[in-house]
């Protein structure tokens, strides 16, 4: 038994359903025929994988366990990522990493992904929150004050 198998086999037929409409086409085309022969021989198919997709019942959540936003599943995956996106942003924790970075040191966040589905949960280089359109008012009235273009 292979190790996607394995996995496989430790999914309910929900969170089967939903690594196959979004992980299944992110493995090399063997992977891929093998992971669908699985799910066909689970009596899987395109419309039971969608019927399933829209009854998932695993929606509520308990309190303290972090499940994927999208699947509902508690199968999370976390890794240790280098801190990139620090570059001009404010705030002492952004400031901290960028005099770390001036001495050739890293930071490392938690990068949180769903095993299941392979959607982003936490990406420490992406997670600063989208700005507003007054916030870019203000960043160009500051370029054209200070020169900065």
């Amino acid at each position: 038994m292979t190790r996607v198998i394995k996995f496989l086999t430790d999914l309910d037929d929900y969170e089967l359903a939903y690594f196959a409409k979004f992980k299944l086409k992110t493995y090399m085309p063997e992977t891929q025929s093998e992971i669908e022969k699985y799910i066909a021989d689970k009596g899987l198919t395109e419309q039971r994988i969608e019927k399933l997709i829209a009854t998932n019942p695993k929606r509520d959540t308990e309190n303290g366990k972090i499940r994927c936003p999208r699947c509902s599943t508690d199968k999370i995956r976390y890794e240790k990522v280098e801190w990139i996106n620090n570059t001009g942003q404010f705030g002492l924790e952004d400031e901290i990493s960028s005099l770390d970075g001036l001495d050739g040191r890293a930071t490392y966040k938690d990068q949180v992904i769903c095993n299941v589905c392979g959607f982003w949960i936490k990406d420490p280089n992406f997670e600063k929150k989208k700005k507003s359109f007054w916030h870019y008012i203000a960043d160009g009235i500051f370029d054209i004050f200070t020169g900065w273009h």
